[in-house]
């Protein structure tokens, strides 16, 4: 059987069809739905997931890794116990958690799964979650972005054409998708969002609230308290929920720190309208990139017929209630639970893929132009933003030198402003070429992954070389082994 698993910044799930051809979600040893996605290093051998080291890190800050999905696809290393873990290593041990409790649930071993990515994922991300998955001992048979398994989830069978507009709003990242719907296809128009603004980031601006008020009243830096910090994150992130519900929450967090003056005691009130005060700037950011998003496209509000909503971060009552102004002819899409909605999206395009369920066909656009760097230090794009993939992109370069017989090839990526490195490689010629007269063929090949392959071809001699990108960011074990290939030989509870 194939899955669908949504790998999130702050809680991940396991889906299926079942025999009814309902998606349901699968409930993990605990009876839980929602699985965090924390890990908890017990000793260089062992590792806590989920639940269990979310508990046991209140004595273990330092030994606990949160929120790793933001560093996926990025140089970023753990040392934990003397050893470096990247991202992807990290991730590994959450895949193989999941993959556990849902081979325990179905009663066979879940070896195939749909593993959702934000659609505003870059190559090198991409390709971190994909290595995650590895590691974690599940084949990936399709990345599935998370805006497009919520409309799965919703499943929109009308025959009428309807334009889509998905706001995938997580723990960690804010996706952005514009979709048309007409019967058996969903093929995406537009993308935006960013993967840096998220629930968690909802959480930092309350962490720094008390911490700024503690030390205003009390003369205290919790800050230089991991303990105190971590109890405050949890804290603050239960306040914010509850907050969503209630127009007033509680924070009480009693014998917080110790000081020579004695316990430090937390009990603060917040009513929703000062928690929407302290958070302006990342509301504002959020319909900011909405409006960038429809602009960009050249939609008008006026022409969405339906909104999706998903995440958890998006049941916030200001953020429904400004969606629902921005766009007041369009149907509010949110009774399927937003932690769950993108899961089981998932579920049900593996089962489309297995048979099971009716094939939709779907389209999707790269959300990021790729390229390569000229002579002269410049962006030349090969791919560019919006195109629809699976695609092949041929473009014809040449040398800028006499007696030269290699070229380097820079394969980039443009997000926004930034140019990412995804990767490089060198082209060696048996004969040295005059100025202009080598003639190279490089084709950029993005599967239906959104992963990017490159190939260069010399179209005199069909000497060809192949660059499968890994960014670069994965790096070496101290033996020389590339850490994403050497396995954590970690053991996983």
């Amino acid at each position: 059987m194939i899955v669908g698993i949504d790998f999130g910044t702050t809680n991940s799930l396991v889906a299926y069809v079942d025999r009814t051809l309902r998606p349901e979600i699968i409930i993990n040893e605990r009876g839980a739905r929602l699985t965090p996605s924390v890990v908890y290093f017990k000793n260089d051998r062992q590792a806590l997931v989920g639940e269990l080291a979310r508990s046991q890190a209140l004595a273990r800050p330092e030994q606990t890794i949160l929120r790793v999905k933001r560093k996926m696809g990025t140089g970023h290393r753990y040392l934990i116990f003397g050893r470096q873990y990247t991202p992807s290593e990290i991730g590994g041990l959450i895949f193989r958690k999941l993959k556990k409790y849902a081979s325990d649930f179905l009663g066979e071993e879940v070896k195939k799964a749909v593993v959702t990515v934000p659609a505003y994922f870059d190559d090198n991300q991409r390709q971190g979650v994909l290595q995650a998955a590895y590691l974690g001992g599940i084949e990936v048979v399709k990345l599935l972005n998370e805006p497009t398994a919520a409309a799965l989830a919703y499943g929109v069978c009308e025959k009428e054409s309807k334009l889509i507009l998905v706001l995938d709003f997580g723990g960690g990242t804010f996706d952005i998708t514009l979709m048309r719907y007409r019967e058996g296809l969903f093929e995406v128009v537009g993308t935006g969002g960013s993967t840096e603004l998220g629930g968690s980031d909802f959480d930092a601006v309350l962490v720094k609230w008390v911490v700024e008020t503690v030390l205003e009243e009390r003369g205290v830096h919790l800050e230089k308290d991991p303990i105190a910090m971590y109890q405050i994150w949890n804290h603050a992130e239960k306040l914010k929920i509850d907050l969503s519900s209630v127009h007033e929450a509680s924070l009480v967090l009693p014998y917080l720190a110790l000081t020579e003056d004695g316990p430090v005691h937390v009990h603060f009130t917040l009513s929703r309208q000062q928690f929407e005060r302290l958070t302006t700037h990342l509301f504002q950011q959020a319909f900011t990139l909405i409006e960038t998003t429809l602009k960009e496209t050249d939609i008008t509000p006026s022409q969405i017929d339906v909104v999706i909503l998903s995440g958890g971060t998006s049941r916030m009552p200001l953020f429904r209630q400004t969606i629902g102004s921005m766009f007041p002819g369009a149907e509010i899409r949110s009774e399927v639970n937003p932690d769950e909605v993108v899961a089981l999206g998932a579920a049900v395009h593996a089962a489309m893929l297995e048979g099971r369920l009716n094939h939709v066909e779907l389209r999707d656009i790269l959300p990021h132009s790729l390229g390569v760097r000229d002579d002269e230090g410049r962006f030349v794009p090969v791919i560019e933003r919006g195109t629809v993939y699976p695609a092949v992109v041929t473009r014809m370069f040449t040398n800028t030198q006499d007696n030269q017989n290699q070229v380097t090839v820079e394969v980039l990526q443009e997000r926004g402003d930034e140019l990412l490195r995804l990767g490089h490689f060198h082209f060696f010629s048996p004969k040295k070429w005059k100025k202009e007269e080598a003639r190279l063929a490089i084709s950029f090949i993005v599967n239906g992954n959104g992963i990017l392959e490159v190939v260069a071809e010399d179209t005199d001699t069909g000497e060809t070389a192949t660059l499968a990108i890994t960014g670069g960011v994965f790096g070496m074990a101290e033996d020389g082994e590339p850490l994403e290939r050497r396995g954590t030989g970690i053991e996983v509870f």
